[in-house]
């Protein structure tokens, strides 16, 4: 031990001789090592952000949504067919037993006013069931109930961009007050909590919930039984592929789909869902940690040529240890140190950079947050060694070789 901590100070005193060429050597390394872990922690960002976007939206959550038709009416107009109505939402509910929750959603887009101030908003026409299957919840007022919905009640539940676009201000409370959609009144019952963007350019809050049978009334038309999507919950996590071979089976039937045939309808599993977005994320971010270790390679490639450098400079050095007794293993191990050192402290360095890299970068990639890991950390030190002892091992090994007379006589 006390040989080994002789031999480090040796390094030391020999890696600060030349300490502008040592600090430029290990340049390289730092700016690998950060840029792996600045780029890595803005993946995994990004990754985490977008997991509990989804995971936000509902648990066990299943989506049926509607595989629209398209044709031309002889006067060249678009024409569709929408294929899920009530009559569906109730067969799964009688049917479906792996589901426990269904919630029908009928949606569309409608301008609403309040005292001069006129918005844009997305109108999503839910049931009650709606707040549990997709997660929602309300920070003022409360949510639609049955009976808003069996009365055809004319009462809205606003997201705060809605709030801040009509009321100037998300903390002035609307809850009491009546807004203008599509020229009818409706009393605001609810605010609710935020949920910030989706997909990165899907606002969730720039929303209004009304009951379902009001917004087919007033917004699709008298008689109106067309939904847009059904949200179901199964019943538990292990239920997830039964409840939706269940509600596939029973919509083809009520569809009078022939065997063979197409859907005319997708029925979406979230946990599919969010296993493919781990799965291109978790691409993305190997691609850019693969990208940043290119300069690790080029760091390497630096403490190779400074370390022949200076077993050329320190060559008579190297043949009056060896005259004194040195032995090979010993000019071996001093040499490889050298190199460990330059590579480990870049690294160590290399890491605080890379962690506040990754708090300035975040930002600008439109990640809310940087996720570095303690995993991510020790795998760039545990890099940064092992390219010392790589790219070390060769001049170390050089430096040993050396015929200790050859040694002495060199010039």
């Amino acid at each position: 031990m006390k040989k080994l901590m002789m031999v480090f100070r040796v390094a030391l005193n020999s890696l600060t001789i030349h300490a502008m060429r040592t600090f430029l050597t290990m340049l390289g390394i730092v700016i690998g090592v950060a840029a792996v872990i600045a780029l890595v922690a803005v993946g995994q960002g990004a990754q985490a952000q977008v997991l509990n976007q989804f995971q936000s939206l509902g648990s066990n959550l299943l989506t049926v949504s509607t595989q629209q038709s398209f044709g031309f009416r002889p006067g060249g107009q678009v024409e569709s067919t929408a294929t899920l109505t009530m009559a569906d939402v109730k067969a799964i509910e009688a049917l479906a037993d792996a589901v426990s929750l269904v919630a029908p959603v009928y949606s569309s887009n409608a301008t609403a006013t309040y005292s001069g101030n006129t918005t844009r908003a997305s109108i999503t026409g839910a049931t009650a069931a709606y707040a549990t299957v997709r997660n929602q919840g309300v920070s003022r007022g409360r949510f639609l109930t049955d009976a808003d919905n069996d009365q055809t009640a004319m009462v809205v539940v606003l997201g705060e961009t809605v709030i801040e676009s009509l009321f100037g201000s998300t903390s002035v409370n609307p809850v009491g007050e009546m807004i203008r959609i599509s020229r009818q009144n409706y009393k605001v019952i609810g605010v609710l909590t935020s949920k910030g963007t989706s997909g990165g350019n899907s606002n969730q809050d720039n929303v209004i919930i009304m009951p379902l049978r009001t917004a087919q009334l007033k917004l699709g038309g008298a008689g109106t039984t067309i939904v847009s999507t059904i949200n179901l919950q199964a019943r538990s996590d292990d239920a997830m592929d039964i409840a939706q071979a269940q509600v596939t089976a029973i919509l083809r039937a009520k569809h009078g789909l022939a065997a063979g045939a197409d859907d005319d309808f997708t029925v979406r599993n979230q946990e599919d869902l969010i296993t493919s977005v781990e799965s291109t994320t978790g691409t993305f971010t190997t691609l850019l940690g693969s990208i940043a270790a290119i300069s690790l390679l080029v760091g390497g490639i630096g403490i190779m040529n400074i370390m022949l450098v200076n077993v050329t400079e320190r060559t008579r050095e190297i043949g009056l240890r060896k005259a004194v007794g040195a032995k090979r293993s010993d000019i071996l191990v001093q040499f490889l140190i050298e190199a460990i050192v330059i590579s480990v402290l870049g690294g160590i360095v290399g890491v605080i950079l890379g962690v506040v890299g990754a708090q300035v970068l975040s930002p600008l990639l439109g990640s809310s947050t940087a996720v570095v890991t303690p995993q991510s950390v020790v795998l760039a030190v545990a890099v940064s060694l092992a390219i010392g002892i790589f790219f070390g091992f060769y001049p170390a090994n050089r430096a040993a070789a050396l015929n200790p007379i050859e040694a002495l006589r060199y010039e």
